[in-house]
């Protein structure tokens, strides 16, 4: 694979987000908020317009909502990524529809421009390799609007320019930032994910109550029980999260319960749905 030198640019003023759901939903947001222009896609205008419409609702407050608005652009398609100097994709997480989404940004976008992927679990050097600047691709991982530090996966090809502009972006966003190797489901999710699948089963086997956990997580400081943060997070996020890593290292403790595969099967997706393990008014 040809690999030309190109210095990436070094100052960031606007950003593309891949997918106006909860995660890119929430970059727009956050980027918006802190000065940035944006400009967002998802795959269909409904889509999109529910997006946008979530996250006027979530500025309904703000004394500086018609401002923070006034930054954010919506399309469909990917063109409009061609302005960007840095995309980040926040799209399901389907490696499939990963790599297709960095294949066609590769086409559009200038080749200094660095590609992002919000990824909780699924290897980035798979989608780095589908581009001709998989130097300038990693991973920038957070909960844009809950949590306050950022994930910053470097794959084995990561150039290191491209890292300390990615750093140097989630620390613009206000959020502490850790570099983390490219292995299935990085920091967070590789230790998190086996406590929510062991909530989801000590449930699932009767031996304690969804209120109690959640309960006795938050008397000990966390801002949501396990439950309520598979519920915002998204039970079918989390399906396909503790799948794509059972795939990877076969250990059993990512192995999904039975109970979250049926209600993802019923459709109980959380709270974008407004039922899952808690049921939600609109």
């Amino acid at each position: 694979m040809e690999n030309v030198k190109v210095a990436p640019r070094k100052e960031i003023r606007r950003v593309g987000i891949v997918g106006c759901g909860l995660m890119g939903g929430g970059y727009v947001q956050l980027c918006a908020q802190k000065g940035y222009q944006v400009v967002v896609s998802d795959a269909t205008e409904e889509l999109l317009k529910k997006g946008l419409r979530a996250i006027e609702f979530r500025l309904v407050e703000s004394a500086d909502k018609d401002l923070i608005l006034s930054r954010i652009r919506g399309i469909t398609g990917f063109q409009g990524f061609s302005e960007c100097d840095l995309v980040i994709e926040a799209a399901t997480e389907k490696m499939e529809i990963k790599k297709g989404i960095f294949s066609e940004l590769d086409k559009i976008c200038p080749k200094d421009v660095i590609l992002a992927t919000n990824t909780s679990v699924l290897s980035i050097l798979d989608m780095a390799v589908v581009t001709k600047r998989p130097d300038r691709v990693l991973g920038i991982h957070m909960n844009p609007l809950f949590f306050a530090s950022a994930e910053i996966i470097k794959t084995m090809v990561t150039c290191d320019e491209a890292l300390e502009i990615a750093k140097n972006f989630s620390l613009s966003l206000g959020k502490g930032v850790a570099v983390v190797k490219d292995i299935p489901g990085f920091i967070v999710n590789r230790l998190i994910t086996p406590l929510l699948l062991s909530a989801i089963r000590m449930v699932e086997s009767d031996q304690a109550s969804k209120d109690d956990i959640d309960m006795l997580f938050k008397s000990m400081g966390w801002p949501m029980g396990p439950f309520g943060m598979i519920d915002g997070i998204g039970l079918d996020t989390v399906l396909l999260g503790c799948n794509a890593v059972y795939e990877e290292l076969k250990d059993p403790q990512f192995a999904p319960p039975l109970l979250l595969k049926k209600m993802v099967t019923a459709g109980w997706l959380g709270m974008k749905t407004g039922k899952g393990f808690y049921e939600y008014g609109k």
